[in-house]
């Protein structure tokens, strides 16, 4: 840890400004709390408190894990008299909204960006969970000044790579592509050790703690790569580089919501059409709005080395906390997953290195900033694979939101139309799609870009018909001009008549028709052919998604796959239970099944010791792991009972394959029900190995349910990984073999 330069941090902080061991039990508490301390430091009127209500009202300003930073809205600086900060802590915690706890309230009072150093610091902190748990907890005032005003600064030097000691191969699985999301994957594996991990690819290297170098060898699927590693813990690394290409690199496959055939409208006879890509399917009319953004200028005027260097780290500080807010507020995975490769960007020492070293040789932080990611850019775009080449709009994107601030101009924003229109633009960012209002903008036009960007993504995601490639042509178009966009077909028709406007809209009524009776008939009972009553219900990983399970028409939760709740950092038992009560409350008397921690595997975070193993699939997995480590599955245990005091819980143990390990987990999970005084519950067991399938019906006499995981279980019976390149066309889930163990299954639960 380095601390911050004292004409960085103009922003005083003593043992003045913080609360420590306070115990509120309410958001609205803490941030009155906090804005109390901010008025008797004599830093804001009494009014800015209601101002800070108003700013949580538009959006939380929960950080995330743990940590708040309430502040008020721009327009009322008037009421700041000196730039301020407080910190509340609450060690017990504050409910800050669904499965949010906040422990640290930093309330933030600003007349102008004097505070961005410790908001940089914080956003530190919440890549550090012991970190935010000794500072949540701590009785000393100075510990928590000092890890507020201190940020880490990596930027080791890349230099010439030197013959390694040891190195491996590996075939990177035949349907990955490394795009941005499996480099950041990969990348922060490699940062958890000290030795110097390259990657060679043919006759290319690249640093592999490095996302944009690993971007740059525009590595293919089902093609080999060397990882080279050299330091104390190089057998380690490359132990677990491995494992992370072979099984892991998957989780990183973004959905990319694949553009499915619909059924185009079929216009009558129309003479003005502009063709271009079909992006988003749909069908949308009406005026076009035009999206024009300022370029940037940029001018090479430093004002000295120090100043430029800070101004850099306060702009790439500012955006990354823009972004997590951005992440935390995301409902939609597909958006929140996006950002989080932006965040993965910035945090990217290679080109964070190079823009300081330029700054370093008299540059200004603008002009390095543009200078380095620009270059970026054009290296990107020349990289065959087409998919790989179109993450340069990904960097163009910081680059932009990096600029404004260093800068000091306005952030691009879409305008809001006054009536529901087709917007056109040049191209779209991320960060445009990001403010984009879908409840006026009603199809898209752009006359660059492609189907596999991530703003066409996010249209996808967002149901807004979206047309790309279209050319120059529609930018010469007049705002206003009456227009059908077919997102189906890629074609935008202009000024059409009265006859084909009359078609299209007849086309849209009845699209509505048939997704209204899609709609009114989801919570119809699922009824086979044969009069088989089917119970539906959803599997999912967060539990912001039970609510778009529900009015999807799910009979309740299946499966919530509680191990992404530990995938940032370990969950106390109070955030678990506000994550399943979050969804009990919204499920509303249907039923959640949790699956508890399924880690191993493929699943391991970084600060989960587990034993070094030739393959880690046939090591410490699942409900063994938890076994092995009962600090883990302990509070996670006390959350669930305590959620089924709210409402129908059901618990399932994953990767059992004795029935000692169930007797076992079903008896440490008795004597924490025994403490809690919650009633019995359903505990069932997943059926993943070979093993519990021929001791099926023991199974059946001791658990309330069961549960078949046909990935694993049809690796585990073929020996063959699902997810490796050579394996994957001969696992085979409809397998006579795979079917058997089903039906032995099902009859054994009858019985």
């Amino acid at each position: 840890m380095s601390p911050i330069p004292k004409q960085l941090f103009r922003c005083a902080l003593t043992s003045k400004n913080i609360q420590l061991g306070t115990k509120i039990a309410s958001k609205q508490a803490a941030i009155e709390e906090a804005g109390r301390v901010l008025a008797s430091l004599g830093c804001i009127e009494s009014g800015y408190i209601r101002s800070m209500f108003e700013r949580e009202k538009m959006e939380t300003t929960y950080l995330g894990k743990g940590i708040a930073i309430p502040h008020g809205l721009p327009k009322d600086r008037a009421l700041v008299h000196q730039t301020g900060i407080s910190v509340v802590q609450i060690p017990a915690g504050v409910c800050w909204g669904p499965g949010q706890i906040a422990y640290l309230i930093v309330g933030i009072a600003a007349k102008s960006d004097e505070h961005v150093s410790i908001l940089a610091a914080v956003a530190e902190i919440c890549n550090d969970s012991g970190a935010i748990s000794r500072l949540a907890r701590t009785d000393d005032v100075e510990e928590i000044i000092y890890a507020l005003t201190t940020q880490q600064h990596s930027r080791p030097n890349i230099e010439e790579e030197k013959i390694d000691t040891e190195a491996i191969e590996v075939v990177v699985p035949k349907q990955i592509t490394l795009h941005l999301q499996p480099a950041t994957i990969f990348s922060k594996v490699a940062l958890t050790f000290t030795s110097k991990i390259r990657v060679w690819y043919g006759d290319k290297c690249a640093d592999g703690q490095s996302v944009t170098s690993l971007l740059k060898l525009g590595i293919h699927g089902g093609t080999p790569i060397r990882i080279t590693a050299d330091g104390p813990d190089a057998a380690a690394a490359l132990n677990a580089l491995r494992a992370t290409v072979e099984y892991k690199l998957s989780l990183g496959e973004e959905s990319k919501l694949p553009i499915f055939e619909a059924e185009c409208w079929k216009p009558v006879l129309h003479d003005w059409i502009i063709s271009g890509i079909s992006a988003s399917n749909g069908l949308a009319i009406g005026p076009l709005i035009y999206y024009r953004p300022e370029e940037l200028v940029v001018t090479d005027t430093p004002q000295g080395t120090h100043k430029e260097k800070e101004a850099l780290q306060h702009a790439v500080g500012k955006v990354k906390i823009q972004l997590r807010q951005q992440i935390s507020q995301k409902e939609s995975q597909i958006e929140a997953t996006i950002f989080r490769t932006h965040l993965a960007l910035l945090n990217d020492r290679e080109l964070l290195n190079k823009v300081f070293q330029k700054i370093s040789d008299g540059h200004s932080a603008a002009w390095a900033w543009n200078s380095v990611i620009t270059q970026c850019i054009t290296e990107f775009s020349q990289i065959e694979n087409k998919y790989l080449a179109e993450r340069a709009a990904d960097l163009n994107d910081i680059r932009q939101r990096v600029l404004q601030l260093l800068l000091g101009t306005e952030r691009r924003v879409i305008p809001v139309p006054g009536e529901s229109s087709v917007l056109i633009a040049h191209h779209l960012l991320v960060s445009d799609m990001a403010c984009l209002d879908s409840k006026h903008i009603i199809a898209i036009c752009t006359a660059e870009g492609t189907p596999t960007t991530h703003a066409a993504i996010i249209a996808r995601s967002l149901g807004i018909p979206a047309i790309v490639g279209a050319g120059s042509a529609v930018l010469d178009l007049l705002p206003g001009t009456i227009c059908i966009a077919d997102g189906s077909a890629g074609k935008l028709y202009i000024k059409p008549n009265e006859e084909t406007l009359a078609s299209a809209r007849q086309y849209q009524m009845g699209l509505k028709g048939q997704q209204k009776e899609e709609y009114q008939a989801r919570y119809h009972p699922a009824v086979m052919r044969d009069g088989y009553r089917i119970k539906v219900v959803a599997n999912i990983g967060k539990p912001n998604e039970t609510i778009g399970a529900i009015e999807a028409g799910a009979e309740g939760i299946g499966l919530m796959r509680t191990e992404f709740l530990f995938i940032d950092g370990p969950p106390s038992a109070d955030e678990q239970y506000a994550a399943y009560t979050t969804m009990l409350h919204a499920l509303d008397g249907l039923p959640l099944t949790l699956r508890t921690i399924d880690i191993g595997g493929d699943k391991v975070p970084s600060y989960i010791s587990t034993p070094k193993e030739g393959n880690l699939f046939l090591g410490m997995r699942g409900v063994r792991l938890c076994l092995q480590q009962p600090e883990i599955f302990l509070p996670q245990l006390h959350a669930i009972y305590r959620a089924s005091l709210i409402g129908p819980v059901r618990m399932m143990f994953p990767m059992v394959t004795t029935l000692e390990d169930f007797r076992a987990a079903k008896e440490l999970a008795e004597g924490v029900r025994q403490k809690v005084g919650a009633p019995p519950i359903e505990i069932g067991v997943m059926f993943e190995v070979p093993s519990v399938i021929f001791l099926a019906s023991e199974f059946a006499q001791e658990a309330d349910f069961l549960s078949i995981g046909t990935n694993d279980l049809v690796q585990y019976a073929f020996a063959r990984d699902r997810l490796h390149a050579s394996s994957v066309q001969n696992v085979d889930g409809l397998h006579p073999a795979v079917l058997r163990m089903v039906a032995m299954t099902v009859r054994a639960a009858r019985a």
